[in-house]
């Protein structure tokens, strides 16, 4: 049986590593923590897994949540305006419902799981020059090793495909519970603000103590949302938040009056430059390694694409990896495995990316039609879950406004 390392152990590699190990491989997972330091660290990301990747976990067994995590059963969405009521606001439901599972838990208990099913973990941190021993040791070297620059000179940046060299949006979220006795009155699903400034996420949370509701500013570089820089600990960030909320955000206050952060590691602030790279690293031995997940593809998390990018791409590599049998892993098996990855997730890049620049305005008159048109508003909150029907009917103008036109709108 072929022998597969996978470096890095975020969702990419963690589901194929599972996915490898149910049908018999000999897999190996290195990676800077173990299950409890994870567990006990500070917030990795704010993320929704929608339908398909659920359905992806729950085949091979480790979507250990159901239950237990909060359902998110649709998106209730804000315009803001010159008023506290927003401009425009509807909401709707998703066709399936979606899931938020923190990310520590969710590493964690997959890394342990991988573990008791007799997969090799090693803990080290991987430099592009520790690859060559991987590569001699291995017959499939994949690094799904996170977003960084640790390996820029390793995969090289796709212009074609990345049309931006600065991070487009600052950061900041932050994990809250209620203060009183009774939940926060908040939406039970995705909520979603728009301003010119930027944009607000609120979800609940399946969290390592319990469900947590997770808010989330990205904001335009430079703008009143770019306010995390210097900002220290989670009183802070807190006190900051509840000034955007109430600014930018006003009819989402009311909801979060009466929240606190649930944790001081509960905190996330930074930015994120979106890029895709070259998917295949050459080593200077001349030996090939290919990338996946962030590693390959970062978009920025506007549309909550990671994750979902992130389970599929564990699909398509861990059906290639069954389908090439005893055949060597050459430079087209690798190019081949990431363009089929490709085909879908070029949906999701062109969705985060242009999410990132101001709406057009038949997009605009879509969301406003969304009031009136329960289709509108569900085929819109459903193309974070298949963004390839957002290439089918949004990004043209005549196709968008004639599917208006064709719903009374």
């Amino acid at each position: 049986m072929r022998r597969i390392v996978v470096v890095g152990a975020g969702q990419a590699g963690l589901v194929l590593a599972l996915g490898l190990q149910r049908h018999g491989y000999a897999v190996t997972v290195v990676t800077d923590r173990d299950a409890e330091t994870i567990r006990a660290g500070r917030l990795i990301s704010n993320q929704c897994v929608f339908h398909p990747a659920l359905t992806r976990e729950r085949a091979l067994g480790i979507n250990f949540w159901d239950g237990q995590a909060p359902e998110i059963l649709g998106a209730s969405f804000g315009l803001a305006g010159d008023t506290p009521e927003p401009a425009v606001s509807w909401q709707a439901r998703f066709d399936h419902p979606a899931q938020s599972v923190d990310q520590r838990v969710k590493v964690s208990a997959w890394l342990t799981a991988f573990t008791e099913r007799g997969g090799e973990v090693r803990i080290g941190k991987v430099t592009p020059d520790g690859l060559e021993e991987y590569a001699r040791e291995f017959d499939l070297v994949l690094v799904a090793a996170g977003r960084g620059p640790q390996f820029d000179a390793l995969f090289s940046r796709d212009d074609a495909r990345s049309p931006h060299r600065e991070p487009q949006r600052t950061i900041g979220i932050l994990y809250l519970v209620s203060g009183r006795d009774e939940p926060l009155p908040v939406y039970p699903g995705l909520t979603f603000g728009l301003s010119p400034a930027g944009e607000l996420f609120g979800l609940p949370i399946q969290s390592v103590r319990g469900p947590v509701f997770g808010l989330g500013f990205f904001g335009v570089p430079g703008g009143p949302m770019d306010v995390w820089d210097g900002v220290t600990d989670v009183g802070e960030h807190f006190e900051i938040a509840k000034t955007v909320l109430r600014r930018q955000f006003p009819w989402v206050e009311e909801s979060l009056a009466d929240a606190r952060p649930s944790g001081p590691l509960d905190v996330l602030r930074g930015r994120v430059l979106p890029i895709v790279r070259d998917p295949v690293g050459t080593l200077p031995s001349g030996a090939k390694v290919l990338a996946m997940g962030d590693a390959a593809v970062t978009n920025d998390p506007i549309a909550g694409q990671g994750a979902n990018m992130a389970a599929h791409a564990a699909a398509v590599y861990e059906r290639r990896i069954l389908d090439h049998g005893d055949r060597p892993f050459d430079e087209a098996f690798l190019r081949g495995t990431f363009a089929e990855y490709w085909e879908k997730a070029q949906h999701a890049t062109r969705l985060s990316n242009d999410l990132l620049g101001p709406p057009p305005d038949h997009v605009l008159a879509t969301l406003e039609a969304a009031q009136t048109a329960p289709e509108v508003a569900r085929r819109f909150a459903n193309i974070f879950s298949d963004p390839a029907d957002y290439a089918r009917w949004l990004t043209d103008e005549d196709t968008a406004r004639a599917y208006l036109a064709s719903n009374g709108a």
